[in-house]
């Protein structure tokens, strides 16, 4: 009798095409992470850069026209009436609040003169600098890194441009606005005021009775004698403390916002070169080529930080495949010939 031996019956099947899906992993896995470092770096940046960038465009192209809710001139403020305070209460009458700032794009000769009078004019009025940027010549050391220390609220400024922040009382905003005309040709003014009264006044009411509940609730512990009262009573002085803190914080934010102003003055020359494109087929297709390049740097980036780990995923598939294929065979079995 003759004997077969016979192994385990085995299939081939075509081998499967992995790395386009790991390519549509990694693109869907690096993107994200991408941009959430990109936005991490520059989103402190984007809040002044809609300031500033406003104004210096306009200055570029010399329009006169003023923005979205912007009034024609700083000394356009919309005029209200004495607001009560909430009914029943003894609150006395406020007057309007308004919260008011200015932009101003000025052509001039020199910029370096130019700054120094706005800081003149300024300190004249009684107001302070808080921000200056002045660039006359392109800096081989790239100048002061955005979005790090005092410059993350600063917008970037090009060659032969300066851009000033300043803050004045509130009540010689207009004044300052009309000196600063003075310095050169204006291509671009607009102004800009929010009524802040019911905010105030809500917030003023609120005040007092939270004094009160913080008065009271510390007497009931003075006179507190077990220690479960002790303890509620404790958590309640904090918590009604941390709410009159917060009120008492939120107003002088407000008394701040109404009684100064912010005005950003934007000064450039006629060697300062002129905005791009933003309208148009042409203007468009700048956007669409520049949103593509941002997209290649967020993928780019997201692929940099996962690199690491990338390696670290690499190495253990190749152990797992180099394991897989050292594994001992199947023993085979002796199977007797039917024939036989």
């Amino acid at each position: 009798m003759t004997t077969i031996t016979r192994g385990p019956l085995r299939t081939f099947r075509r081998p499967r095409r992995l790395w386009p899906w790991a390519v549509l992993l990694l693109v869907a896995v690096a993107f994200p992470v991408g941009l959430q470092f990109r936005s991490g770096a520059d989103g402190s940046t984007g809040s002044a850069a809609s300031i500033g960038a406003g104004p210096e465009v306009a200055a570029r192209s010399g329009a006169a026209q003023d923005g979205g809710s912007a009034a024609s001139s700083p000394g356009a403020a919309p005029q209200q009436a004495p607001t009560q305070g909430a009914a029943g209460t003894d609150t006395p009458v406020v007057g309007p609040k308004l919260a008011r700032s200015a932009w101003l794009g000025i052509k001039v000769s020199d910029l370096m003169a130019a700054s120094g009078n706005v800081r003149s004019l300024t300190a004249a009025a009684g107001g302070q600098v808080l921000s200056e940027n002045v660039v006359t010549a392109p800096d081989p050391t790239s100048g002061p890194q955005m979005g790090s220390g005092a410059n993350q609220s600063v917008p970037p400024v090009g060659v032969d441009e300066a851009r000033l922040t300043v803050r004045v009382p509130a009540e010689k905003l207009d004044g300052l606005v009309t000196e600063l005309s003075r310095i050169g040709t204006v291509s671009y003014r607009s102004s800009q005021s929010e009524d802040l009264t019911d905010t105030y006044v809500d917030t003023s009411a609120r005040i007092g009775p939270m004094r009160d509940a913080v008065a009271q609730a510390r007497a009931l512990l003075a006179k507190a004698t077990s220690l479960s009262q002790i303890i509620q009573l404790e958590n309640e002085v904090t918590r009604r403390q941390a709410d009159l803190d917060s009120l008492e914080s939120r107003l002088a934010t407000l008394d701040r916002r109404t009684s100064t102003s912010d005005v950003t003055v934007s000064l450039w020359t006629s060697a300062t070169p002129a905005a791009p494109v933003t309208t148009g087929f042409v203007g468009q297709l700048r956007e669409a080529w520049s949103g593509l390049l941002d997209s290649v740097a967020t993928l780019v980036t997201g692929v940099a930080v996962l690199l690491p780990w990338l390696v670290v995923l690499l190495v253990v598939a190749l152990l797992a495949r180099r394991w897989w294929a050292r594994r001992p065979a199947p023993a085979r079995t002796s199977v007797p010939d039917p024939a036989d």
